[in-house]
């Protein structure tokens, strides 16, 4: 895999410079402590639900704000191999997502510099790489449950004699690993009022510019804090204003994001039920995304369905994975799937995804 600044994942949020460019990268992050005015932290989400975010005095296209994300994983892959375009570029994306919001994916792609990328559900990548790792009988299940940084997506998959057919997808869009790290933060705010609101209010009411950094340096120990707790068993979290820091147990927090991932896995259950079959029916649950690493979704999936979900080392990078060594030469409808408002019992129309090259009836379908 690509490695950027001596990582093998690139930050999602775009902050703007000085000048009006969009900084990806550290260059971002560190900008966007200062700036948090000038910094989009999920393009992804925004692309979807406006065509335009404010930042500073400025309306900035979601579609650029995306593209400067794509464009620098572009460069990057080009510079390792002396500059050459890819032959094939497949874009990946939740697997509730119709024409419209594929389109704006591909003008994202198009500002980016990227011609006539491929789509892939993320589903159904994860699915693909977990058929690389392990046997998946012909006509078994496979539920996807996938929890990234800023939504969840579920999907049930069933396995053919050359791929898999999506039989049915759920999710919330507005559920991810941005909301854990609330429940952390809201956990905070408690142990800090409790102790003394005054630094509490003035760190998080006040716009004065050395407060805005500090409470963005906050939220960044958070989200370490929120990843350190998936093997520790407490972590200690120095706030602004207070000469001790505050000590935050593992099993509080599995407390105080029980309501969340609970919910997460009713929204699993009902996709599994929607497929028509029961969780026992199913080869595996597979986890993907990298907030599905808090192990307290691991247990409540064992605890509810009596069987342990399937969380590869790096479950981040399962959906990328899965989507190079899909092969795909995707094609879609002219309009999205119905499933992006459909009601029960409405029907559905099928995407389709072929490989035209050693199986030319290779293909997926989101709906029987």
């Amino acid at each position: 895999m690509l490695e950027i600044e001596n990582s093998r994942y690139l930050p999602s949020l775009v902050c703007l410079d000085a000048d009006g460019t969009p900084l990806t990268g550290r260059a971002a992050l560190q900008r966007a402590v200062n700036r948090p005015d000038l910094t989009e932290r999920a393009p992804k989400r925004a692309l979807v639900r406006q065509d335009g975010v404010i930042l500073g005095e400025r309306r900035v296209s979601t579609a650029e704000l995306a593209a400067a994300v794509l464009r620098r994983t572009l460069t990057e892959a080009q510079a390792v191999h002396g500059g050459s375009a890819p032959s094939r570029t497949v874009l990946t994306h939740p697997a509730r997502w119709g024409a419209a919001e594929r389109t704006r994916l591909g003008e994202a792609a198009a500002l980016a510099g990227i011609d006539g990328p491929e789509y892939l559900p993320e589903p159904v990548a994860a699915a693909l790489h977990h058929a690389e790792a392990g046997e998946v009988p012909e006509g078994d299940c496979l539920a996807v449950y996938d929890l990234g940084g800023g939504t969840f997506d579920t999907a049930v998959l069933r396995r053919t004699s050359n791929g898999f057919t999506t039989v049915a997808v759920g999710g919330d869009p507005h559920l991810g690993g941005e909301d854990l790290d609330e429940c952390l933060a809201a956990l905070l705010a408690e142990r800090a009022e409790a102790r003394d609101p005054l630094p509490w209010d003035e760190l998080w009411g006040s716009a004065e510019p050395g407060q805005v950094a500090q409470r963005a340096l906050l939220r960044r120990e958070l989200t370490a804090a929120k990843e350190a707790l998936s093997t520790a068993s407490s972590v200690d979290l120095a706030v602004p204003g207070y000469p001790e820091p505050f000590l935050i147990r593992s099993h509080e927090y599995r407390s105080a994001v029980e309501p969340l991932l609970a919910r997460s896995h009713d929204l699993l259950t009902a996709t599994v039920r929607e497929a028509g079959l029961e969780p026992a029916a199913l080869h595996a649950v597979v986890l993907t995304g990298g907030a599905s690493r808090t192990p307290r979704v691991s247990d409540l999936i064992a605890e509810r369905e009596q069987r342990l979900p399937l969380l590869t080392a790096d479950p981040k990078a399962s959906v990328v994975l899965g989507a190079l060594s899909s092969g795909l030469v995707v094609t879609v409808p002219a309009e999205g799937p119905a499933d992006a408002g459909a009601r029960p019992g409405e029907p559905r129309r099928a995407l389709r995804y072929f490989q035209p090259a050693g199986d030319p009836d290779f293909e997926f379908s989101p709906y029987d």
